[in-house]
């Protein structure tokens, strides 16, 4: 297989499994970032930076890609192999994300609770 062709493939390979998990889990990030931030504009930034960072980070990672196997075989299993690494990207800007969103959810104010009758 070309080169060129494999690179395309981990990319977007990469791009894809990324998108696909961002877009799982956008509704339940918005949720939580409506509630810390109060606002559906605010809300809307953090979640297009969050998506961004989520797709951005392992797609840089998987730009480092340089392909070396010899056979179709060998192809398949680097792709594999560097698949996980650009996926272990990904991970560690998840965690990163909820970090940053858990450390703002401990200082958010927050509106008092009504007392129950």
């Amino acid at each position: 297989m070309n080169t060129i062709i494999s690179f395309l493939v981990h990319v977007l390979l990469t791009i894809a499994v990324t998108a696909l998990v961002v877009n799982y889990i956008r509704p339940y990030l918005r949720k939580v970032l409506v509630d810390l931030c109060g606002t559906e504009e605010r809300a809307q930034f953090w979640t297009v930076f969050s998506n961004v960072v989520l797709v951005g980070l392992p797609g840089i990672l998987a730009l480092n890609y340089r392909p070396e196997a010899v056979t179709l075989e060998e192809l398949f299993f680097e792709i594999a192999g560097r698949l996980s690494g650009t996926l272990a990207g990904f991970l560690f800007g998840l965690v990163g994300v909820g970090f940053v969103v858990s450390i703002f959810a401990l200082f958010a104010p927050r509106p008092a609770k009504a007392e129950a009758k």
